[in-house]
């Protein structure tokens, strides 16, 4: 014959796993929550430095952005910024170029890979450190981006906001050097 049939309640296990598995859900999402998010305030004068793996020169250097607040990216080749209006730019430098052309529409391509699609604009532009490159904007979201270059780096700059302009952007362009 079979076994006779369990009449009990099996709440005390029952809830046992629950809170187990409502405290692998809450706990991990409740520290989160109160970690803050590294920001570094920028001042005035500071410039910032961002490094591509490879050869030299593999240095660039801007600044422009005093006031606002620097993330921490864990990437040295990489520098993201917040702007007291909430506004976002991010920098980014590759080495080892050595066709600018290519390397500028692949970087268009990766912006787009990261979330930010954009297109050309037909805007070039040219700084008194050897930087030269063409101007960009968001095609879904709101922004303006650069591509530019000098010696064998190529760099990136998007700026991010609603009210993103070109103008604001200028500044960060102005002071792009390369660091040797």
């Amino acid at each position: 014959m079979g076994e006779p049939v369990r009449t009990g309640h099996d709440w005390r296990p029952a809830g046992l796993v629950l809170a187990v598995v409502g405290a692998l859900v809450v706990v991990p999402a409740g520290v989160a929550a109160l970690v803050p998010t590294r920001e570094t305030p920028v001042a005035a004068d500071a410039e910032i430095e961002v490094t591509a793996a490879g050869e030299e020169p593999d240095t660039v250097t801007f600044g422009g952005v005093g006031g606002w607040a620097r993330r921490t990216t864990g990437d040295e080749s990489a520098a993201v910024l917040i702007g007291p209006d909430g506004s976002r730019l991010a920098v980014s430098v590759i080495g080892g170029v050595t066709n600018f052309p290519d390397a500028a529409a692949w970087r268009l391509k990766v912006l787009g890979a990261q979330g930010f699609d954009a297109s050309f604009d037909g805007g070039e532009v040219v700084n008194s450190h050897g930087f030269r490159g063409k101007t960009c904007r968001g095609t879904v979201r709101a922004g303006v981006c650069a591509i530019v270059g000098n010696e064998k780096l190529a760099v990136t700059l998007v700026l991010v906001g609603e009210d993103a302009t070109l103008p604001e952007l200028t500044p960060v362009l102005e002071s792009l050097t390369v660091r040797r």
